[in-house]
């Protein structure tokens, strides 16, 4: 494996004091890995040329970081670029050299290879050394991820995929090959998988991904759930079967119904019954939003409530319809985003929280703000 440059044994960078006593070197490896957690992996291969002390310490880190920005190089007109044969050929040699017996806690892995068979082969090396931390980033394209990649673990419990293409197959390994996984992040992802779905997983947050197909969200112990700007080519976002839910974020951006199809009916309220904390944004109007409060479950858990503009419709029958489904509410708060004319007649997008209803010693109270008019305040106090 490359190295770059050493770094001169009897530097003032590894030697105590003046007197050449090497006073990091005696600390345990436990303590050595620790502080070495904190540098990129190359950094930590780089460490092997310190002294005899750190020649083999960075083959039993139990941690991997690969950033394709540390493969950087300038090409023919001097202008820099990834790598790749590069990267691929330092992490290939970094799992042939370090130690086997050693379990991984964590591996995080940034590159712009659009192999599906490399990455396959690196995070089918991190799960079968037991890591309990697994983070991908595709880096601004879809990294195409097979079946082969993800198999079987006991240890997995955290997993955070950014740009990352998931197909039907991801749903078989959520379910029966992953027991104990509890968190779950896909951030700028491809879903064309048709459901997620876990016997174990705890929180789980989707963001800025788009969906291929319909798409259910159902796993009864989670208890946090975020999706935020979703962009749905095809199908219905589902929730059902949410029973442990205590908090749930929905954002619905400008680029939720693709191509302006908004006949898809989308059940996104179905399962956050049982939520205490609930917070729903969008645009006005959002019939997303609005057709799920016709027949949406009863909150009957909901205490804290934040809405955005969609509720602010003209009859008000979103803010009436989920207050009346809302009957232990205690606090209720509206965030609004309003549009600022300036002199150059640029503008300017401005979010102000508006709390209406606050609940205090068996008394509905409500405070108003500027940004909504007295009018707006007493129909809001009305239907309270």
């Amino acid at each position: 494996m490359s190295a770059p440059a050493s770094i001169p044994c009897g530097s003032k960078s590894v030697r105590g004091n003046d007197n050449g006593v090497d006073r990091l070197s005696s600390l345990s490896d436990d303590l050595l890995h620790h502080v070495m957690s904190f540098l990129p992996t190359p950094e930590v291969v780089r460490t092997s040329l310190l002294s005899p002390r750190w020649r083999n310490l960075w083959s039993s880190v139990p941690f991997i970081h690969i950033n394709n920005k540390d493969f950087v190089v300038k090409n023919d007109v001097g202008t820099a670029c990834f790598d790749n044969h590069k990267l691929e050929n330092f992490v290939d040699h970094l799992l042939l050299l370090r130690d086997g017996t050693v379990s991984l806690d964590e591996v995080r892995v940034f590159i712009t290879t659009r192999s599906s068979k490399k990455s396959s082969v690196w995070i089918r090396h991190a799960i079968k050394h037991k890591v309990r931390l697994l983070h991908i980033s595709g880096f601004h394209h879809h990294l195409i991820l097979d079946s082969t990649a993800m198999f079987s673990s006991l240890y997995l419990k955290r997993i955070r995929l950014r740009y990352v293409r998931l197909n039907d197959w991801f749903d078989k390994p959520l379910n029966y090959d992953w027991p104990v996984l509890e968190h779950l992040e896909l951030v700028c992802c491809i879903l064309d998988t048709r459901r997620i779905s876990s016997s174990s997983l705890k929180v789980l947050h989707i963001i800025d991904c788009i969906i291929g197909n319909d798409l259910l969200i159902g796993a009864r112990k989670l208890t946090h759930l975020s999706v935020i700007d979703p962009e749905c080519r095809r199908g219905a976002i589902v929730t059902w079967d949410l029973s442990s839910l205590v908090s749930a974020l929905i954002s619905l951006g400008s680029e939720f119904h693709y191509d302006d199809n908004t006949e898809v009916d989308h059940h996104l309220l179905d399962g956050l019954s049982h939520a205490t904390t609930l917070e729903l944004h969008a645009p006005l109007p959002e019939l997303a939003f609005e057709r799920g409060l016709q027949a949406c479950p009863v909150f009957s858990n909901l205490t804290s409530l934040v809405l955005g503009d969609w509720c602010m419709a003209a009859d008000f029958y979103p803010l009436f319809r989920i207050l009346h489904r809302s009957p232990t509410l205690k606090e209720l708060s509206v965030k609004l985003k309003m549009v600022i004319l300036l002199p150059d007649m640029s503008t300017v997008k401005h979010a102000r929280r508006l709390n209406l209803l606050h609940y205090h010693q068996g008394e509905h109270q409500q405070s108003g703000d500027i940004l909504v008019s007295r009018e707006s305040r007493y129909a809001a106090a009305k239907m309270i």
